[in-house]
């Protein structure tokens, strides 16, 4: 733009804009020099910026300081520019890093002869020009009451909003994870908790330098606590937790609630949509602009503090808490051991040597597998037992805290390695089993009077007979006075004390082991009842790919298997156990327990390794109109 464009513009000679902004215009009429000096002032025409000032004209040129670490700079800026545009002005923008920067930013913006100036800072910028046409924005409410015109937001109720918003859909294990600069939201969430009356842990809480910290260190260590939903603190903390739950098979919502402090359009995109507190930005740049004009075209300046709420949009993260959808609470008292699965031709016997086709290492263990096979299914279940201090140790926690398990009463020994078990696989699919105990051994009566808060409530302790006997026998008479029903897995011994049988409300052997436990009597279904006789409740018999057999003071019946094709049977009497006892403790009879059971049992065992091949709830529930019509009509058919 130069004179000759304006002589264009405005429809005169150049000599008379010449003559107008050099003043000099004694023989030019006030319509023509109105005229010119409105283009000029359109134009925004800057080589005359001396002379605009002489005459009041106004430059349109606004300056906006951005901090690097603004969140939300950019949707600032884009508001800013076109509140800007749409007011007929433009507007320089400008990045700092801090305070000092800021300082410099503003003596840069003068020479750039801007009308006025918005900047993001908490403090106030003294010595400038630009004291009586300058707005702050801020993203708390900590900032300098000296500013004449401060438009703001809070950070901390975005964080509380977040945590409320969970709250009110019943989540009372809440995590928050944000980034270290940013603890302003954590202040909220707290705040949101104590409100509440819920207590806060400190293993909560992660507060990350970097992305990938967070990812490598901190979603594991919030989500090891059994949290039912997460404050993720941002953008990018949201979707760098929802890669860590793909991998681990976390469903969102279903096992685990997420609400994001910010928005964009990547939280539309993941999953089936993450909810999100959405930080008032665009709005405050929009009316602060829009003030800043006005303020700088009418010459006045009007104090005024305007405060912004942020806003829930919401999504598909969020739903009820999953112990609200689960059964009663569920207690295994067992072992945890590192399995070694060695898949050979068939089974070797004395003196041969055989050699392996293939190895898998996988974490295991008779109580293991029970609680991470009640996790899997959805059931509220609590883990007793020893691991050693050592890497096996860690992995076997780490399996199964991701797998839903609460690891509240689980010690570490620092004297004995973490247990093991050999298992040898013929391609049939049958197993041997050798088992190194280790720090299984060590489970003690004072370790169970330790963690006795956790029988609390709880319906059901599912016991195996891997850990010494003494402490079976006295988590067994604990249970009978706590109202808890024992359901044990009689593997590993010959001889259980006949006197413990009246402690035992579902005793479930195979049929190796029941011979083992009554020598004597003609037939399964004999020996079933000779053990009734003894006092316990309810006899399962599990009979591998043939189903099972049940027998209590009223019924006795037959269960057919699965027909499924098997590859490895070492963890279906675990399956087994922790499907019968998740339908239990849900409500369900004894019948339609069994059946779920058995399919669940008949998918694990289609898979190699044990807690890897445990089936999830949603792989079961494909077949529940096949359980219903298999065995709850026979059983209806049999009772009319």
């Amino acid at each position: 733009m130069n004179i000759n464009d304006i002589a264009k513009l405005a429809g005169v000679s150049a000599s008379t804009v010449s003559k107008v902004m050099n003043g000099k215009d004694k023989d030019i009429s006030e319509e023509t020099k109105r005229k010119v000096l409105k283009v000029i002032e359109e134009e925004n025409y800057v080589p005359y910026l001396k002379y605009r000032e002489k005459e009041g004209l106004k430059n349109h040129l606004l300056g906006f300081l951005v901090r690097k670490d603004n969140r939300e700079r950019e949707a600032l800026v884009m508001s800013a520019e076109k509140a800007a545009r749409e007011a007929g002005f433009n507007l320089a923008v400008s990045y700092v890093d801090g305070i000092k920067e800021m300082k410099q930013g503003v003596d840069e913006m003068a020479r750039r002869k801007i009308a006025g100036i918005l900047l993001d800072s908490e403090q106030l910028i003294t010595g400038t020009k630009f004291e009586n046409a300058s707005v702050y924005l801020s993203c708390t409410k900590e900032f300098d009451e000296r500013q004449k015109a401060t438009f703001y937001y809070r950070l901390s109720e975005a964080g509380k909003l977040a945590a409320e918003r969970l709250i009110r859909a019943g989540h009372q294990k809440i995590a928050c994870i944000i980034y270290k600069n940013e603890r302003s939201i954590l202040n909220g969430y707290k705040q949101a908790m104590q409100d509440n009356n819920f207590p806060v842990q400190p293993v909560w809480i992660y507060e990350g330098e970097t992305v990938k910290e967070i990812e490598k260190y901190g979603v594991s260590q919030c989500m090891s606590e059994n949290v039912t939903a997460v404050v993720c603190g941002s953008q990018e903390i949201a979707y760098c937790v929802c890669k860590v739950l793909e991998r681990s098979r976390t469903v969102i919502p279903d096992e685990l609630s997420v609400i994001a402090v910010g928005d964009d359009r990547l939280m539309e995109m993941l999953g089936n949509g993450i909810t999100t507190v959405k930080l008032p930005a665009e709005n405050m740049a929009r009316d602060a602009v829009e003030y800043l004009t006005e303020m700088i075209q009418n010459e006045k300046q009007i104090e005024v503090m305007r405060r912004y709420p942020p806003s829930v949009t919401e999504r598909g993260s969020i739903a009820e808490p999953a112990q609200t959808k689960q059964g009663e609470k569920i207690i295994v008292v067992g072992s945890m051991n590192m399995d070694v699965t060695i898949e050979v031709s068939r089974i070797p016997v004395n003196g041969e040597t055989q050699i392996a086709e293939r190895v898998y290492v996988y974490p295991g263990g008779k109580g293991g597998n029970q609680a991470v096979g009640v996790g899997k299914l959805g059931g509220q279940v609590y883990m007793i037992g020893c691991l050693g201090n050592d890497m096996d140790g860690k992995q076997l926690y780490t399996s199964l805290t991701e797998n839903h398990v609460h690891m509240d009463g689980v010690l570490f020994d620092n004297a004995m390695p973490s247990g093991k078990a050999y298992i040898n696989v013929e391609r049939s699919g049958e197993s041997t089993i050798v088992v190194y105990p280790g720090a299984n051994r060590n489970l003690s009566i004072s370790h169970i009077n330790r963690f006795k808060y956790l029988f609390e409530s709880a319906k059901y302790c599912l016991l195996s007979l891997e850990i010494p006997g003494d402490i079976a026998e006295y988590t067994m008479k604990f249970c009978k006075r706590n109202k808890t029903e024992v359901i044990l897995k009689p593997s590993a011994v010959e001889k259980i004390k006949e006197e413990l049988l009246l402690y035992v409300d579902y005793f479930v052997p195979n049929e190796h082991e029941l011979n083992i436990f009554m020598p004597n009597g003609n037939s399964l279904e004999e020996k079933a009842e000779m053990l009734l006789e003894k006092g316990i409740g309810n006899v399962i018999v599990t009979l591998g790919a043939r189903g099972c057999y049940f027998r209590n003071a009223g019924t006795s019946m037959y269960f057919e298997g699965t027909g499924f094709e098997p590859v490895d049977t070492t963890g279906g009497a675990d399956s087994f156990i922790s499907a019968l006892a998740v339908y239990l403790s849900e409500g369900k009879n004894i019948i339609q327990s069994i059946g779920f059971a058995i399919y669940a049992s008949g998918l694990s065992v289609t898979r190699y390794g044990v807690q890897p091949a445990l089936p999830d709830r949603k792989a079961v529930d494909i077949y529940e109109e096949e359980i219903y019509s298999k065995y709850l009509k026979k059983d209806e058919r049999e009772a009319g």
